[in-house]
């Protein structure tokens, strides 16, 4: 039940972005439509990441942020196919094996949105550059196997 109520909020999220990109499209072409929606779906995308990653104060925060965002994270475990990957004192590492972004992205024929909604990440990371680091090799919206999530304490 949990499931697809959770779902369903990503496919409502997505939905605005999808139909307007395709009312865009005969006026503007696919690839301007979809760099036009796409600016705006980067901070959008941000503001759903700022729902899960908490906020910090200080960088010596470091261990509440950690302890935050694992409990965050493992409560949507189960959606996103999530795992820890990695946890030190500094560091902790998730690996998501679905995005349900991309998902209902891909399915309405729209998979090159799915890095601005990816972007989110890396201006939510920017916006908390004092407190710490992001790091991510990969992306299933831009074509990865896994989305790798991993923040350090910033030094």
């Amino acid at each position: 039940m949990i499931k697809m109520l959770i779902l369903s909020f990503f496919f409502f999220f997505t939905l605005p972005f999808i139909l307007q990109t395709y009312a865009l499209m005969p006026f503007l072409g696919k690839k301007r439509a979809i760099q036009f929606v796409g600016r705006q779906l980067t901070p959008a995308a941000a503001w759903i990441a700022k729902l899960i990653v908490p906020r910090i104060n200080t960088k010596r925060d470091f261990s509440v942020f950690k302890r935050r965002i694992k409990r965050n994270f493992l409560f949507f475990r189960k959606l996103y196919h999530l795992k820890i990957e990695n946890e030190t004192p500094d560091t902790i590492e998730f690996r998501f094996r679905f995005c349900p972004v991309t998902k209902f992205l891909t399915i309405f024929g729209l998979n090159e949105l799915c890095k601005y909604s990816c972007a989110g990440d890396w201006k939510l990371a920017e916006e908390n550059k004092d407190y710490w680091t992001f790091h991510r090799d990969q992306t299933i919206g831009t074509g990865g196997l896994y989305c790798n999530h991993t923040y350090s304490r910033k030094k």
